[in-house]
């Protein structure tokens, strides 16, 4: 085990800020485009494929996130509304996500332009991280990293779920139960 700090699910507290490394939706876009023999461009198709086949655990991130002071921390295996739920139950806590925050990049954006905010929200198998820091701690953590981060939202009084809003704070209905690996079989490679 590592020296130093550990990152887990149980340390978040009203007020600290919540953030993602990367953009979220490729996986369960290359999920989708895999298993409904879906055709886009090339280049949008190799990136959703990759980004399926071949995620990246954040390693060397979750270490450095560690190293500047983030305590409470989950990847995002299982969607980042199921797993940020996760975290809300263990640190006793609820959360606000903003929608008009949460990173996806352009290929997800042009291959679903109507569905890529519910897969950025609930796909799963992306590994990036979520973590959760008060505002001080959060800007030196994220300034450490050379992989692009996003503050989406913030941690509240309970109750312990998850509620996301659209720009203007209105809460918005999401499925909360996220990806799960038993009920999707893996596409063709």
């Amino acid at each position: 085990p590592p020296d130093g700090p550990l990152l887990t699910r149980a340390a978040a507290v009203p007020g600290d800020q919540v953030a993602v490394t990367g953009s979220l939706g490729c996986s369960a876009g290359g999920f989708r485009m895999l298993t409904e023999n879906l055709e886009f461009d090339d280049q949008t198709s190799t990136h959703l494929s990759r980004a399926h086949n071949r995620p990246i655990p954040r390693i060397a991130e979750g270490l450095a996130l560690a190293a500047n002071g983030v305590v409470a921390a989950i990847d995002i295996s299982d969607g980042l509304v199921d797993d940020l739920g996760k975290l809300c139950k263990s640190s006793g806590v609820g959360a606000v996500v903003r929608t008009d925050k949460v990173p996806a990049d352009r290929h997800l954006k042009r291959a679903f332009p109507d569905e890529w905010q519910a897969l950025a929200l609930g796909g799963g198998e992306e590994y990036e991280l979520l973590f959760i820091a008060p505002e001080e701690i959060m800007d030196r953590a994220i300034a450490s990293l050379e992989l692009p981060c996003t503050v989406i939202g913030e941690i509240v009084v309970g109750p312990e779920r998850v509620k996301v809003v659209d720009q203007n704070g209105k809460e918005i209905p999401v499925d909360q139960s996220g990806w799960d690996h038993f009920q999707h079989k893996q596409p063709p490679s």
